[in-house]
């Protein structure tokens, strides 16, 4: 039997859909649109309109991997996240993200409506993270600052007052080869055909050290004990 894999915000379901060969994929969202476009384009999955902090996923196992991208920064009680991602099985592999603090506040002082439209609530600096994690019994965890492309490439969009898109996301009004030039930086840059072009060889060094100073992402990694 397939193991499940599972993601909690799972959006129009792209990011589960690169691994249903391996898996039984399982997504939950807040919005109902969301899921239907998941029904749709990916039928052989179980797809859940529900909230992230109250929705039950004791019914599914095994599990292989859980992921949480961006979501702890949208809810009223990240906690509840937290003990909701904890109900898998002993073995499971959790990824999760979820913006940095310092560069949150310095993408405030650009754009100070902010948060208003994309609907962040929480800041985030790793410690607190950990601490919930290993609460709720989660071992393994390693927490790094990664993205500083994106934290560059949100401070050109905001000087340009991009506008937001359905409170989710910018839309990028920069000129194509900017955006490629960002993209060659951005450390998902093997999940696009930009791999292809061997100038990463230099830039994801770069983007690596950039991820130091400037990083716009935490990257959670914990086993399930």
């Amino acid at each position: 039997m397939k193991s499940y894999r599972i993601d909690l915000g799972c959006g129009e379901g792209n990011r589960l859909a690169r691994y249903q060969k391996q898996n039984r994929l399982l997504g939950i969202d807040i919005d109902p649109e969301n899921i239907g476009i998941c029904q749709k384009n990916y039928p052989e999955g179980v797809w859940i309109a529900g909230n992230a902090e109250t929705v039950s996923l004791t019914n599914y196992t095994p599990v292989d991997t859980i992921q949480c991208i961006e979501v702890i920064e949208h809810v009223d009680d990240w906690k509840k996240v937290i003990r909701t991602l904890s109900q898998v099985p002993s073995g499971a592999t959790l990824f999760l993200t979820t913006p940095y603090k310092a560069a949150e506040e310095k993408l405030l002082r650009i754009r100070p409506n902010y948060w208003k439209e994309i609907g962040h609530q929480h800041f985030f600096v790793g410690k607190e993270i950990h601490h919930e994690l290993q609460k709720n019994g989660w071992t393994a965890i390693t927490i790094k600052r990664r993205n500083a492309a994106l934290f560059f490439e949100l401070t050109a969009l905001f000087k340009k007052n991009a506008p937001c898109v359905r409170n989710t996301y910018y839309q990028n009004i920069l000129p194509l080869p900017l955006r490629l030039f960002f993209q060659l930086f951005r450390t998902d840059l093997f999940d696009t055909r930009l791999k292809y072009i061997p100038i990463w060889i230099f830039t994801l060094p770069i983007g690596r050290l950039l991820d130091i100073f400037f990083g716009a992402t935490l990257v959670v990694k914990a086993k399930k004990s």
